[in-house]
């Protein structure tokens, strides 16, 4: 049991020491970053929701809480699809200018990663509140009915435009503009020797890139017309299913990401190997109860054919 134990140790130490997933690799970052912030939705905010289904209104009833949650909840969606637009921008330039990110690095590559988590933070604070509107609070709706910012035409459109919409249209573009690129480059690539490199950098991008188009374009979809035709347009359809459709990409992101990282999938699969078994332990305690019982029922037959011998006698 103990060479089981040093040997998980290792195989985790490998992953974590292993040079071809080091942190210095800048292809790694925007998704260290988004499964970093999917880690930070899942652990805390995931829990208020579960909380409030399970309860049907929020826990604790006040104001405060529900502008924290708010907040909390819009920053962090926000956070991911920021990072998933500059993730398939700054891809586009790593497969096609390499030369360029790295030499720009500092300037085009660090800031804006932290700006996508900035941003929202701030701004999602500001109009929580600090927006002059009345505040009115649901405690039986999902994120509290939302904020009384929301209920203003131009904030909220401009809102919507900026941090949902935009972001979303953007990722579309991009990723359209990268397979027609690669298409048409991907024999001269190979050529280059470059194809290699770059495919798993491309498929996990766009892997991920799929899971949130999956996703949000139905939200996006509803949510535009909402805004600008019908308010009420699929009301039960968005407070049902298509709010708590949203947690799929942040639950799914880490085994999509698997996609573009071999070693950690050849690793698990070590771990996966190594894990005991305890196959014997029904055997053991099977046996010595199928004799104990055997020799009770002998032993039963044979006091009874004393009996009646000795009966007949």
């Amino acid at each position: 049991m103990a060479d089981v134990s040093k040997k998980l140790v290792k195989q985790r130490a490998d992953i974590i020491l292993n040079r071809q997933i080091n942190y210095k690799i800048l292809q790694n970052h925007v998704i260290l970053a988004l499964l970093f912030c999917n880690f930070i939705l899942i652990t805390t905010e995931l829990p208020i929701t579960l909380v409030y289904s399970y309860y049907g209104h929020i826990q604790p009833e006040n104001d405060q809480f529900c502008s924290f949650w708010v907040g909390y909840n819009y920053s962090l969606y926000a956070i991911g699809l920021l990072l998933i637009t500059f993730g398939s921008i700054e891809r586009y330039f790593l497969i096609f200018h390499e030369r360029f990110i790295r030499k720009w690095q500092f300037i085009i590559h660090y800031p804006p990663i932290v700006f996508c988590f900035i941003y929202p933070l701030m701004f999602y604070n500001l109009l929580v509140n600090f927006y002059p509107c009345e505040v009115e609070y649901d405690y039986e709706s999902y994120v509290c009915g939302g904020a009384c910012y929301q209920f203003q035409t131009i904030i909220s459109t401009i809102d919507y435009i900026t941090n949902i919409f935009s972001p979303v249209v953007f990722m579309i573009l991009i990723n359209i503009i990268l397979l027609f690129r690669v298409i048409y480059r991907k024999q001269a690539m190979k050529i280059a020797n470059t194809w290699r490199k770059n495919r798993l950098m491309y498929i996990q991008l766009v892997s991920i890139s799929v899971l949130y188009f999956i996703i949000w374009i139905p939200f996006c979809t509803i949510s535009l017309i909402r805004l600008f035709y019908n308010p009420f347009f699929f009301q039960d359809v968005t407070m049902l299913l298509i709010n708590y459709c949203l947690y799929i990409c942040p639950l799914a992101s880490p085994l999509v990401s698997l996609v573009g990282l071999p070693v950690v999938r050849q690793h698990l699969g070590r771990l996966k190997l190594h894990i005991p078994w305890p196959n014997h332990i029904t055997e053991n305690r099977i046996r010595p109860t199928g004799i104990i019982v055997l020799r009770t029922i002998t032993q039963h037959h044979t006091v009874s054919r004393r009996h009646n011998d000795e009966h007949r006698v």
